[in-house]
Formats: C-alpha cells, sequence, structure tokens
C-alpha cells in the first residue's frame, strides 16, 4: 500500500480538525516529527498555488498562502 504524499497528509489533517485553518509550521511538528521544519517549510511552499512543484512538474496545489509562513488548505 502506497503513503499518502506529505501535502495530503496536512489537507487531511486540516479537513479533519487536528490542526487550524489557517495553520503554520508549528502546528504540524507534533503530526511530523520525523520530518525537519525546512522539510514541512519547503512542502508547504512548493505545494503552495505559485510554488515549484506546482509551477515547474504542473501538480495539483494543495495549499494557498493566507501571508508570510500561513496556509489553508485548497
Amino acid at each position: 500500500m502506497r503513503r499518502k504524499a506529505l501535502a495530503d497528509q496536512i489537507v487531511d489533517l486540516s479537513r479533519s480538525g487536528a490542526i487550524p485553518i489557517p495553520f503554520r509550521v508549528e502546528h504540524l511538528r507534533a503530526h511530523f516529527a520525523d520530518f525537519s521544519e525546512s522539510h514541512l517549510t519547503t512542502v508547504l511552499a512548493n505545494y503552495e498555488r505559485t510554488g515549484d512543484m506546482v509551477v515547474r512538474a504542473k501538480r495539483p496545489s494543495r495549499f494557498e498562502r493566507v501571508s508570510r509562513g500561513l496556509y489553508k488548505p485548497l
């Protein structure tokens, strides 16, 4: 069985109410202790509407940046 991508897991957490909306990296730490803060920050930025994974790799966006370091799921 294939694991869900980290970006999708973050969206699931926000939709289930496990983290607030909008959310920051600090809200994710308890749920993703195996990942560094810089990795979590990169995932949020890359899967934002104008992020590298969305623009260059043609992946669907998962987040919208509300303000610096603050995101909400799409």
